[in-house]
């Protein structure tokens, strides 16, 4: 099952803001290792993301466990791939493909600006080479200390580490 959070979903039902909290609380470990100060970051610009119309947010559960995440910035100027996680014991299932999709249809692009760790990035590789991403910067420290950020299909602000 999917919920999908937007201010037009917020609109329709304003319960779902409740749920999602609640899923987001049951699960957060698993959340929180999806992004550097998760906690921080998604009560300073997620939710008022959607509640401006800016960004959307999409929980995948499987037996009322989460299961995967997809966390999007839309604006005029950007069209972001925030967040895209799996949980392990659902890697290599095609969920991960599924998501993408899901970003490309709600964003509008086929080619989202996203970044992701050096570190991680080795996981995340044959689905770049899938769906055709092209590295375009290096940002050095840019979340995690001393780990180089990459960014595809587009730079991130400020200017990254030359080639």
């Amino acid at each position: 099952m999917s919920l999908v959070l937007t201010k037009a979903s917020l609109e329709r039902a304003p319960w779902l803001l409740s749920k999602t909290l609640n899923i987001v609380s049951q699960d957060a470990e698993f959340l929180r290792s999806s992004y550097p100060l998760f906690d921080q970051w998604f009560v300073s610009k997620v939710l008022p993301g959607i509640h401006t119309g800016v960004r959307t947010l999409l929980i995948e559960e499987r037996d009322s466990m989460v299961v995967g995440l997809l966390i999007l910035k839309h604006t005029e100027t950007e069209k972001k791939l925030c967040t895209l996680r799996v949980r392990p014991s659902f890697e290599s299932k095609g969920l991960g493909v599924r998501l993408f999709q899901t970003a490309f249809q709600l964003l509008g692009t086929e080619r989202p600006l996203l970044s992701v760790s050096e570190i991680t990035a080795p996981r995340f590789e044959r689905l770049f080479t899938y769906f055709g991403f092209a590295q375009e910067g290096v940002y050095q420290g840019r979340y995690i200390p001393m780990v180089d950020e990459l960014a595809y299909n587009g730079l991130l602000d400020p200017a990254p580490l030359p080639r």
